[in-house]
This record gives C-alpha cells, structure tokens and sequence, in this order.
C-alpha cells in the first residue's frame, strides 16, 4: 500500500485500501481541523503534496486554480494511489498517545514519559533497556535457513523469502477489543498496529455471554472461527502497512483474557463458567501457530504468558511487566484494567493478590446509546465550572459523532457538578430545571419519555447511559475494596494506582475519583498506563528474557475470589451511589 512521508512533523504512515489521506495521517497522530467531519464540505483540512501533477486534484471554492497547481489539495478527498510526500498547511494537532493506534512502549519511545502533572502522570519504566533477545532466531546451516525457538532445537524453515527478516506479533485479545502490533525481531522496531472490535460482540458484550454461546460444539467453532477471521485480517492489515509478509512472523506473544484465549484456541469454555472454574489452557508455554488458526509461517510459535485464574488472564500478567514495580517488597500499589472484565492486582507489603470483577463495556464505549471508540468526532472531554460553562471536546475537533471512554466519564462528572444528576444517579427532566443554569437547563430533553442531556448535534447521555456507569464503576470499587480488606490495608496507605485499558491518556484522575470509581483522595496517586496488555507483549517478543522473569513472579500471586463473599454484594450496592461533589 503506498507509503505517506509527512512533513514538518517527520512522519510515516502507510494507507489501507480506500483510505483517506485524513484518515491515514489521524492514525499516525497528525489531526487536521475538520469541522464537516471529512464530507469536504468546509475545506479545513489543507496539505500540500509534492510531485501534484500525480496526484488527482480535490476541487473546492477554497482552492484556486493556482493553489491546485501547486499541489493544495482537500486529504479528506485524497485517496492516495501511490507513494507521496505530503506537507500539512492547515491547522492540525499532534496527539503523541493516539499514534498507529495504541500507547507505544515507553522504553522504545524518545518522548518524555515523566510526570505530567497531578493525576495525569504517565508510566514509565525506569530500569534500562537490556538488548534486544527475541525468542525466535533465523540461523543459516549449510545453505539451509534454520528456525531456532527459546533456544532449543533448530527447525529447518522452508520456503523461508530470500533477505527476509523475522517478525513477531505482540496481540491483545480482548472482550471488545483487538489490537495487533508487527515487530522486526533482530531490531525491536515496531513496524504497525492496528485494531478493530472484537468481531465476537455479535454474540454479546460479556464474557459470560460467549461462555454460554461457546459451550455447544456448533457455538465454539463459531466463536472460534470469528475471532480468527478477525485476527488474522487485522495481521494481514499490518503486513500491508508495513510491507511485510505474513510468512516472515515466527513468535507471537498473544495477551488476553482466559475466556477469549480459550476460545481463539477452540477449547470449550464451559468450565470456565462453573465451580470450580477450570482452565484447560496452560499460560506460560508456546503452542504451534495452527492451534490457535493464525495465517502466519507454519513454523511460527504463539506464546501464552501466565494464566492465573479462569477470570484473571494473560493479558493482566502480560499488563504487570509495564508495572513491574508492582513486585517490589515492601510495596503499595494497585493496577487496574478497565475493561469489560474488570481485573486487577494489589501488591500490598510483599503480599500480592489478584481478582476480577464484571465491570462491562461501559467504559469501553459499549452498551451506551452513543457509545463508540475513540475515532474522530468522539466526545473524549468534557470541561465545567458547575454552574453555566459546558466545553465539550471532540477527537480532531469534528462535531460530535458520540461518546468514547474518556467522555463517557467526563460527562458523568461534569452533570454531578452541575447538578443535572444527583447522588442515586437519578437525571432531571426538562419540568424540572430549578436552580439550573439556562445553557445546562436547555440541553435537557426526553427520549422516549426519559430524561436524556444533549452534547450537540444527535449525541444524548440518557439516563440508562447513566445507570450504565454506576454499574460499571460500583463493580471496580467494589473489588477494589475487597482487595483492601483482603490486605488490612487502608486506601490512604497506598503509593500509587495503575490504570491500564483502552481509554489511553485522555482520562482524567479527578473525575474518576468524583464519580466514585476510586476511593477518596487517591488521585494524585494514579499513573496511566494504556494498553499494557500491548506493550507487556511486545516486551516479551523483543526479550525473551520476560518471560521466565514473568512466569517466576506470577507464582506468588494469589487469586481472591469475590464471588462467593457475603461482603461484595453489599460493598457494590453502596458504591452505585456518587459521593458527595466537593466545592
């Protein structure tokens, strides 16, 4: 696919079929202002390309003939057909955290990963980097290409492109989400990631859904066969991307849940849904590429990092190598992943305890009426002063096209402040606006005789949107609270709070902590981590080293289950309610 050099900023992106030039330079960071949502309507999105007389022209009455000669041309009208040199003219933004599609390794980054202010510090890792070991090695012997894994016996690879250069696939296998990144093995470079909805969220949001849909043989294969096709389209887009060939990947590192690793690999999850809540899938060793259906070398192996329990996974153990201050003795830190299930680790005093809870997809965009990912025109901010200011704040400045994560939480506490929703979550109608600022009291409407909030254009926070969250929040704060006492540790007491998930580094601590999700006064202690599951794999493909280091660490954790505590239902029912908004 061709190759997009972009200019001032030093950049490179490659296309996907049909793709815009806007869409491809807002996957490599670069957002262009584009108030008509890329339609070409406002003539917003300027660049101008090198060599024009290649390049078809994009006619607007904002573009003379002149201009057009020179090669200014609309990117939201440009699909590029071949390779070209592009220089951004119009006004743009560039977001760091939101490049190819996922939060880069710190330790593989040249950005500054410092604090970045109270409750908006990001994680990095402060050991150096030891060299680049990957598990899969290409040796020549005699004229024969050899393929040597984790050290052991060499395997002859055959047909094996001539100059070709090993890769690797460090994947995240989520509930919601997939997210695939292609790495050069000899180097670490890390050569494309892309990602897509789980395609499994047909069959429902949760895992318990796909446990049950799973527990036929008709149900498992499938689950099996969709999440595969999945897969290995989105393996088959980051070649592409990259220019690489699916036959160069040799080691996989696939991070996830135990249910969706379970099911990729085609093993019945059943188990997985009753006491004693068996895993047939060991963590911790490599199986061939075909068990788990990945269009890849044959000769290709998948590593599976450590599973600790039918519902805390390999993509929370994979997430602990970019906390690895979390096995530090003496230690006092949570690490949470904000995902539909929920899991999360307290290294309390060298004890170490893992659980899970069912959080949902709320925080992830899903099973709220204007819930999307984080793709421009999401709501991914929201600003008040509590009284007559609402600043709501799109991805490339778009109108609004719905609400992502980050949004999702922003508006939730921004109508606490205001006063539109009280502490049981309960929404005011438009009959009753008393004490309410006109601006806020205007935006309230009724959809179906339900009170719902207007963000602008067709995007509505409804009050079911609203009862969504509470559940979502009240289910991590609950289990957090389990662990606590679990520990005899007080919240106070605690060093740090990891957040690891999809929402990457747009949230914001405050409002976490205002909607109750954290315990009180914990939000200066809160590091965003992004999608650790990514990067954990990614470090385990560059150095194979991690693993036994991970496998090692692992053994000391132990599994708290909070389904059988008589404390959890009521812990959870008394955090649905929003604390009281401090002035």
């Amino acid at each position: 696919m061709p190759e997009i050099q972009i200019l001032p900023m030093n950049l490179s992106v490659r296309t996907r079929k049909g793709e815009t030039l806007r869409d491809a330079l807002y996957r490599a960071g670069v957002e262009l202002e584009s108030p008509c949502n890329g339609k070409g309507l406002c003539g917003k999105c300027l660049v101008c390309v090198e060599e024009p007389d290649n390049v078809p022209e994009t006619p607007h009455k904002e573009i003379t003939a002149e201009q057009a000669q020179q090669g200014i041309r609309l990117a939201c009208q440009l699909v590029p057909a071949s390779d070209m040199v592009v220089r951004v003219i119009g006004e743009y933004k560039k977001d760091e955290h939101r490049i190819l599609e996922g939060d880069r390794d710190p330790t593989f980054s040249e950005r500054d990963t410092g604090d970045a202010g109270v409750g908006r510090k990001h994680l990095s890792d402060t050991e150096s980097l030891v060299k680049n070991t990957p598990a899969a090695v290409v040796k020549m012997s005699g004229g024969i290409c050899r393929l040597q894994y984790a050290g052991q016996a060499q395997e002859e690879l055959k047909n094996w492109p001539e100059k070709s250069v090993a890769k690797g696939l460090a994947i995240d296998l989520g509930t919601t989400t997939l997210v695939v990144t292609l790495i050069e093995l000899p180097t670490g470079r890390e050569l494309a990631t892309t990602s897509s909805l789980n395609p499994q969220i047909r069959f429902g949001h949760d895992v318990i859904s796909r446990i049950q849909k799973g527990s036929t043989p008709e149900g498992l294969a499938e689950l099996s066969q969709c999440v595969r096709d999945g897969l290995n389209h989105l393996i088959d887009q980051a070649c592409q991307d990259s220019g690489a060939n699916p036959m160069e990947v040799l080691d996989v590192v696939l991070g996830g849940n135990t249910t969706m690793l379970q099911l990729a690999a085609s093993i019945d999850p059943e188990p997985l849904g009753q006491v004693p809540f068996t895993v047939a899938l060991q963590g911790g060793r490599a199986y061939p590429a075909r068990q788990f259906g990945l269009e890849i070398n044959p000769a290709a192996r998948v590593y599976v990092p450590p599973i600790v329990h039918a519902y805390v996974g390999a993509d929370i153990s994979a997430g602990l190598l970019v906390s690895r201050r979390f096995f530090e003795p003496g230690g006092a830190m949570f690490f949470v992943d904000v995902g539909t299930n929920g899991e999360m680790g307290l290294s309390a005093n060298s004890e170490y305890l893992m659980t899970s809870t069912a959080a949902g997809p709320a925080f992830e965009g899903m099973g709220i009426s204007a819930g999307m990912r984080a793709r421009i025109g999401a709501v991914e901010g929201v600003d008040t002063d509590g009284q007559d200011r609402l600043d709501i704040h799109t991805i490339g400045d778009a109108p609004p096209q719905g609400i992502c994560g980050s949004g999702i939480i922003d508006i939730t506490a921004a109508l606490l402040k205001l006063g539109v929703i009280d502490a049981s979550g309960r929404m005011r109608r438009p009959d009753d606006t008393n004490g309410l600022a006109g601006t806020i009291a205007s935006r309230i409407i009724e959809i179906n005789k339900s009170p719902a909030f207007r963000l602008g254009g067709k995007v509505y926070f409804t009050q079911e949107d609203v009862r969504q969250v509470q559940l979502a929040k009240s289910a991590i704060r609950a289990a957090m609270e389990i662990l606590l006492h679990e520990s005899g540790m007080e919240a106070g007491s605690l060093e740090r709070i990891v957040l690891a998930g999809g929402f990457g580094y747009s949230l914001r601590a405050q409002n976490l902590e205002a909607i109750g999700m954290l315990p009180p006064d914990t939000a200066d202690k809160v590091y965003f981590a992004g999608n650790t599951c990514r990067i954990g794999c990614a470090r385990m493909l560059r150095n194979a080293g991690y693993r036994q280091y991970l496998e090692e660490k692992m053994q000391s954790v132990r599994h708290v289950s909070i389904e059988t505590r008589p404390d959890f239902m009521d812990l959870y029912v008394e955090s649905m309610e929003f604390p009281e908004i401090k002035e």
